[in-house]
């Protein structure tokens, strides 16, 4: 490729990065409803056309945006399911990757934007955030049925157990994310017991 075409391409990446960036932030702080295009463009110090360039629309942004999170969310639990560990040190990993991902304003963003429910009007994209939304709580569901076989979790249902961890750490990323340093974030045993015995 030649050195112009290099540049372009790189130039063209950095300016997607940083509409990214804007968009995670300004959706995650204000939602999507709140949130324009214009606000996004101005946030990432472009003009309104070439935010158009990049994105048809702010729904496309946040699409783009949320399955990335999902992504994530996936990868992190093919890694955890790839290890020859206990379903307890899973969900040990588990909580130390949100730990750490909540201490990053990229990672904090991503799990706001996991936790929201919004419409974007496109009913077949939504349908498939949403049934990814729920496969990602499944997927923990596995882990903690894994656990109970073991002796490792409580007992009870394992989907409603992952449910309600799942939204024990979103809560806690919102509050973050609300309060910043004024918020102290519990010890991961706070949330561990959810889920593990003892």
């Amino acid at each position: 490729m030649p050195k112009q075409k290099e540049q372009f391409e790189e130039m063209r990446q950095q300016t997607i990065a940083r509409l990214k960036k804007s968009g995670l932030e300004l959706f995650a702080r204000k939602g999507l409803a709140a949130t324009n295009i214009k606000e996004i463009a101005a946030h990432t110090g472009i003009s309104l056309g070439l935010m158009y360039h990049y994105y048809s629309s702010k729904e496309e942004l946040y699409l783009q945006l949320a399955n990335e999170a999902m992504d994530k969310s996936q990868a992190l639990f093919d890694h955890l399911q790839s290890q020859e560990i206990s379903a307890g040190e899973k969900i040990t990993q588990f909580l130390a990757a949100f730990m750490y991902g909540v201490q990053k304003d990229a990672g904090i963003y991503y799990f706001i934007l996991i936790s929201q429910l919004f419409e974007t009007g496109n009913k077949t994209e939504d349908r498939q955030l949403m049934k990814r939304k729920l496969q990602s709580i499944a997927n923990l569901a596995v882990i903690v049925e894994e656990g109970q076989q073991s002796g490792e979790c409580v007992k009870g249902n394992p989907f409603e157990l992952a449910a309600a961890f799942v939204a024990a750490t979103q809560g806690l990323a919102g509050f973050k994310l609300m309060f910043k340093d004024k918020f102290q974030m519990p010890e991961a045993a706070v949330l561990t017991r959810i889920l593990l015995v003892g």
